[in-house]
């Protein structure tokens, strides 16, 4: 175990729990499976998680791929599953959590998790999602409706007038 990685991720999540020693083991397993280097730069990682629970987070810090680069994404199946890609190498792959055991604590769930190896927590599965458009910059129209500045990809021109997707319902 990495302890500075897991440290770094529980202080940006706020607390350890099982949700976030998910997201810590795929971070590892991604790294060996898809030949992450330390030198990782905006966008190089990018994961579509299928989930939005803790483990995003400790995906966020140790692999880099943060929502606030364009770098995770959201597709949300109610799955423990990260669609994690490399943009250095070209490798993708798919890392679902197995089910496991039930236990009697979340706190033996994390150590459970913890002390796990990676592959024995997760199957890998080809990617059938094609690598993620780098994030884009839009411009912004203020909305004519309710005066508050919006990217173009989220308003509409409804008889002349620029609508955000807020405004227009």
């Amino acid at each position: 175990m990495n302890s500075i990685l897991w440290e770094k991720a529980a202080e940006f999540h706020g607390h350890k729990c099982p949700g976030l020693a998910i997201g810590y083991k795929v971070s590892l397993l991604a790294i060996k499976h898809l030949d992450i280097k330390d030198n990782i730069e905006d966008e190089d990682i990018v994961c579509i998680a299928e989930t939005d629970a803790c483990g995003v987070d400790a995906v966020q810090v140790i692999l880099k791929a943060t929502v606030g680069t364009g770098a995770m994404r959201i597709l949300y199946t109610g799955k423990q599953a990260f669609n994690i890609f490399n943009r250095k190498n070209g490798k993708k792959a798919r890392f679902v959590l197995n089910d496991m055991k039930n236990f009697d604590s979340k706190e033996e769930r994390m150590q459970y998790l913890l002390s796990a190896d990676e592959e024995t927590l997760f199957t890998i599965k080809d990617v059938t999602l094609d690598f993620p458009e780098r994030a884009k910059i839009y411009n912004s129209y203020i909305c004519d409706k309710c005066g508050e500045k919006t990217a173009e990809n989220a308003v509409s021109l409804i008889n002349d007038k620029y609508i955000c997707n807020s405004c227009k319902g």
